[in-house]
C-alpha cells in the first residue's frame, strides 16, 4: 500500500471516529430529551389522577377530568390494589394490555393493535410502542401501584429517521473526508513525488542536476539537501574514474608503441631462432590487443564526457558502403557473402567521423562473431517518418534473452573465447551505443531462431532537425 493510500486511510478513519463518537453522543441526547419530558408528563399526570383516589372499599375511583392536566383518553392508565384489582382504567386498555414489570420505574412496550380499533400512529405492521412508568403509592399503609403509559410511535419513527439521516451524514463525511485526506495528502506527497521524479531523471550522464530546495525547512528540505550531496559526490566519483581512464590510457600508449617498435624491428631479424620468433609474435599479438583496447578506452572516455555534437548532413548509404569497401578483402578472406540493401538517400544530421565509426563497430562485430564457414553479412537501410534505421545483420550463434540484455555493456562479451581470439575488448558495441545516443538514437539488438542476429540503429533524419 502507497504512503499516500495510508493516510488517507488513518485521516478518513479518524475522522470516521469522531463523527461516529459525536453522533452517537448527539443522538443519545435527542433521544433522552423526549423520553425526560415524556416520563414527567407521565408523572405528572399520575400525580394527579393519585390525588383524586380515596380508598373506598375496593370501589372503583372516579375521575373528574377536569382536575387532570390532560385528558385520560390520550394515555393506557390501570390502577392496581394491593390483590391486583384493577380499580381504575381507562378506555385505552380495552384494545390491548401492557405488563407490569415491577423491577423498572420506566420501560418501553410494543404491541400490535390493528388501526380498525383505534388510531395510535401505528407503523405498517399495526404496532404501536408505549412510554410506561409505575408509580407506587401507599395510602393508610395499603400500597397501590398505577401503570400509566403514552403512545410514542410517532416518535419511535422520528428517531428511526434521524437515525437514518445521521447514517446518511456518516457515509457523506467518511466520503469527504476521503477526498478531502487524499487530496490533503497529495499534496503533502507531492515534494516526496517531485525528489522522486528528479532522482529517476539522474543518472551517470546527468549527475550535474540537483533537486531544488523549497523555502521552508523541514524534513523534506533536508532530504533534499542530503540527496544532493550524494550526488555530488557520485559526480566528483564519476569525474575522477572517467579522469584516470583516459589519463592512464594515455600514459600507456607511448610505451606500448615502443614494445610494438621494438619487437617490430627483432622480427625483421634473420638470425632469430623460431622459438624465440614464436614468442616474440604471441607477444606482439597481445600488445596489439593492447593498443586497441587503449584506443577504445580513450574513444569512450571521450564520447561518455561528450553532450553535443557538430551536425552536418550525412548520407548513411554512402558511409555504408566506404566503411564496406574498407572490408572487402577481410570478407573476402572469411568466405563472408554480402548482401546490401540501402534506399536512396539516409541523410541524418550528425558528426561524420563519429557515425563512421559506429559503422565500423557494428561491421566488425558482425564479421568477427559470424559463421566460421560459409557466412553472411546484410546491411539495410529505411527511412522511416523523420527517422532512419540501419540494420546490420549476420548468420552466427542464436543470443538468449539474458545476454541481450547486456549486450552493450562495457566488457561484455557472449562468447569470450572468440573474441579474446579474434582481439575483441568488450567496448566495441558499448561505443556504438553511446555515439547513437549522442546523434538522439536508439540502438537494440534481436537474435532469431533461424541463426540471424541483428543490430538496428535508429536515428532521427534530417526533416527532424528541420522541424
Amino acid at each position: 500500500m502507497k504512503i499516500r493510500q495510508k493516510i488517507t486511510l488513518w485521516i478518513s478513519a479518524a475522522t470516521l471516529i469522531a463523527a461516529v463518537s459525536f453522533s452517537s453522543f448527539v443522538f443519545l441526547e435527542m433521544i433522552e430529551q423526549p423520553y425526560y419530558l415524556i416520563d414527567s408528563e407521565l408523572k405528572h399526570m399520575a400525580a394527579a389522577l393519585l390525588g383524586q383516589f380515596r380508598p373506598n372499599s375496593g370501589q372503583p375511583l372516579t375521575v373528574d377530568e377536569k382536575f387532570l392536566p390532560n385528558p385520560t383518553a390520550k394515555y393506557w392508565i390501570r390502577l392496581l390494589d394491593p390483590s391486583g384489582a384493577t380499580l381504575f382504567a381507562s378506555a385505552m386498555t380495552r384494545y390491548t394490555d401492557i405488563p407490569l414489570l415491577p423491577a423498572k420505574k420506566a420501560y418501553n412496550v410494543e404491541n400490535v393493535i390493528p388501526r380498525e380499533q383505534i388510531q395510535l400512529g401505528q407503523d405498517a405492521h399495526d404496532e404501536v410502542a408505549f412510554r410506561v412508568r409505575v408509580v407506587k403509592t401507599a395510602v393508610n399503609g395499603t400500597g397501590y401501584t398505577l401503570l400509566i403509559a403514552r403512545p410514542i410511535e410517532e416518535l419511535e419513527e422520528e428517531m428511526v429517521d434521524l437515525l437514518h439521516e445521521l447514517g446518511a451524514i456518516l457515509i457523506t463525511c467518511f466520503i469527504l473526508g476521503v477526498l478531502f485526506s487524499y487530496t490533503l495528502a497529495g499534496r503533502i506527497l507531492q515534494p516526496i513525488v517531485t525528489i522522486n521524479r528528479l532522482v529517476r531523471e539522474i543518472n551517470e550522464k546527468s549527475l550535474d542536476m540537483r533537486i531544488p530546495l523549497g523555502k521552508s525547512k523541514d524534513e523534506l528540505y533536508t532530504l533534499s539537501v542530503s540527496l544532493n550531496q550524494m550526488f555530488d559526490r557520485l559526480q566528483n566519483s564519476f569525474a575522477r574514474q572517467k579522469d584516470f581512464i583516459a589519463s592512464a590510457s594515455h600514459e600507456l600508449k607511448s610505451p606500448i608503441a615502443l614494445l610494438l617498435l621494438s619487437q617490430e624491428e627483432m622480427l625483421q631479424s634473420p638470425d632469430l631462432p623460431d622459438h624465440v620468433r614464436d614468442d616474440l609474435a604471441s607477444q606482439h599479438n597481445s600488445l596489439q590487443r593492447m593498443t586497441r583496447l587503449i584506443r577504445n578506452l580513450l574513444d569512450l572516455s571521450r564520447l561518455e564526457q561528450q553532450t553535443a555534437l557538430a551536425r552536418e548532413q550525412v548520407n548513411l548509404a554512402e558511409l555504408a558502403e566506404l566503411v564496406l569497401e574498407d572490408y572487402r578483402e577481410v570478407l573476402a578472406a572469411s568466405l563472408i557473402s554480402l548482401e546490401t540493401d540501402f534506399e536512396a538517400e539516409l541523410y541524418v544530421q550528425g558528426d561524420q567521423e563519429k557515425l563512421r565509426r559506429l559503422l565500423i563497430n557494428l561491421v566488425d562485430n558482425a564479421i568477427r562473431y559470424n559463421q566460421e564457414t560459409g557466412g553472411r553479412l546484410r546491411l539495410e537501410g529505411q527511412k522511416d517518418l523523420h527517422a532512419v534505421r540501419l540494420m546490420v545483420s549476420n548468420t552466427g550463434p542464436h543470443v538468449v534473452q539474458e545476454d541481450i540484455s547486456r549486450i552493450f555493456e562495457q566488457f561484455y562479451r557472449v562468447e569470450k573465447s572468440r573474441s579474446t581470439q579474434f582481439g575483441g575488448s568488450g567496448l566495441g558495441l558499448a561505443i556504438a551505443k553511446r555515439i547513437a545516443e549522442l546523434h538522439g538514437g536508439e540502438i537494440c539488438f534481436t537474435s532469431r531462431e533461424d541463426g540471424w542476429n541483428t543490430i538496428t540503429v535508429k536515428l532521427p533524419g534530417q526533416e527532424a532537425f528541420q522541424r
